[in-house]
């Protein structure tokens, strides 16, 4: 299977810049110019680097923003999730069509649901009610409709579907219900499907995500199955990145922690909400919304917390190494000073002042075995003056 996605990604070869991003965190950007069971080879601008398969978390084409719309959005019992611009059903058959044009088929099946709304316009009342929803434990089939500013829903057997009418069994008479009234769709499975264990993910330029049980190239186009069984062809230029870090990594800022606190160093009898949302710790960003930047260098992924900070992360023993760069952040350099402390069950793995003036700092930890992670920023020398800690590409790795 990995071969098969490695065919697939030796196709990139002369279709754009990628950047590639390996485990421990490294990046370059160039052109790939050699690919094989082992090895990955890219030509930069100072030339050749070469990165092992084992070690290589994923390689994301340089490309401008992708202008097209959806009109809809198809969520896939794999977790596979589809922008569409059209969405028809016939004798539990899905007709779709993508946003390049192609039309695939697929079974009702191994659909979770569809709504009617492009992602760009929605609303976030909506979104809300939409999720609470896809959430509920229903015995049929859901019709959702908005209705007075809301969404409610009707409980039945989905038949068929096109621009115009909606079939709907309800309490054994079939209703036709206008399209353009349904906000979406969401199909029943009495039965948990068995899906293959994925070995991947393929992420479209239009946002669509596809998880990859395999993936086979020819002539420039990738061919992939999803672990639902689902098959479609893409053209290389409609992919955006290819991910192979599944199981292998996790970015702490991707991951929710099992307890989360701050507290101030001026304690106030009752304290601001607003104030406590603003030095709440961030993921991938800033206090003022600005990226993380340490010593002149921008991150993509990361934390970055105020002291007093600690955060607990629940790692059920799964992972080998914890990997960060650690420092204050540039926007506040060179007044911060925290002190940092990190343990795994109760044990110290590090700790240490984390200081503006000094450069940031690699930190690679044994957590083999370790169930709980525990981080601690603590007020330093200057009391809480620019105390902006940044962990960024903060992560734990098998």
């Amino acid at each position: 299977m990995m071969w098969n996605l490695l065919l697939a990604m030796a196709l990139l070869t002369g279709a754009g810049e990628f950047e590639v991003q390996t485990l421990d965190g490294q990046s370059a950007t160039g052109q790939v110019v050699e690919m094989n069971a082992e090895q990955l080879v890219l030509q930069t601008a100072q030339g050749r680097s070469v990165f092992a398969i084992a070690t290589l978390a994923g390689a994301t084409r340089q490309a401008p923003a992708d202008e097209r719309k959806s009109n809809l959005w198809i969520e896939l019992v794999d977790q596979s999730g589809l922008a569409a611009t059209a969405y028809t059903v016939r004798a539990a058959k899905a007709q779709v069509t993508l946003t390049t044009g192609a039309r695939i088929e697929l079974p009702t099946r191994a659909i979770h649901w569809v709504r009617f709304t492009s992602p760009a316009d929605r609303d976030a009342k909506l979104a809300k009610q939409w999720t609470d929803v896809t959430e509920t434990k229903p015995t049929g089939d859901l019709l959702v409709v908005r209705k007075n500013g809301a969404l409610d829903y009707l409980e039945g057997v989905l038949g068929d579907l096109d621009g115009e009418v909606c079939k709907f069994e309800l309490d054994k008479e079939v209703i036709r219900v206008k399209r353009p009234k349904v906000e979406g769709v969401i199909y029943f499975h009495s039965n948990a499907p068995e899906l293959a264990e994925p070995v991947g993910q393929l992420t479209a330029i239009d946002g669509s995500r596809w998880v990859i049980r395999t993936a086979v190239s020819n002539d420039g186009v990738v061919k992939v199955t999803t672990p639902g069984g689902v098959a479609v062809e893409l053209p290389l230029s409609e992919i955006a990145r290819f991910d192979f870090s599944s199981g292998k990594i996790a970015y702490l800022s991707d991951l929710q922690p099992e307890t989360a606190n701050y507290v101030p160093y001026f304690g106030f009898k009752e304290e601001p909400s607003a104030l406590h949302e603003f030095f709440r710790y961030h993921r991938d960003i800033g206090f003022e919304q600005n990226p993380l930047r340490l010593d002149g260098q921008t991150y993509r992924k990361g934390l970055s917390l105020q002291s007093r900070t600690v955060l607990s992360y629940k790692l059920a023993g799964k992972f080998r190494l914890f990997k960060t760069t650690m420092g204050i952040d540039d926007s506040v350099r060179d007044a911060g000073s925290v002190r940092v402390e990190i343990k795994g069950d109760g044990k110290v793995l590090w700790q240490g002042d984390v200081r503006g003036t000094e450069p940031a700092r690699e930190l690679e930890l044994n957590i083999a075995g370790v169930k709980r992670l525990d981080i601690s920023a603590d007020f330093g020398d200057d009391l809480d003056i620019g105390d902006r800690l940044d962990l960024c590409d903060a992560r734990v790795t098998k």
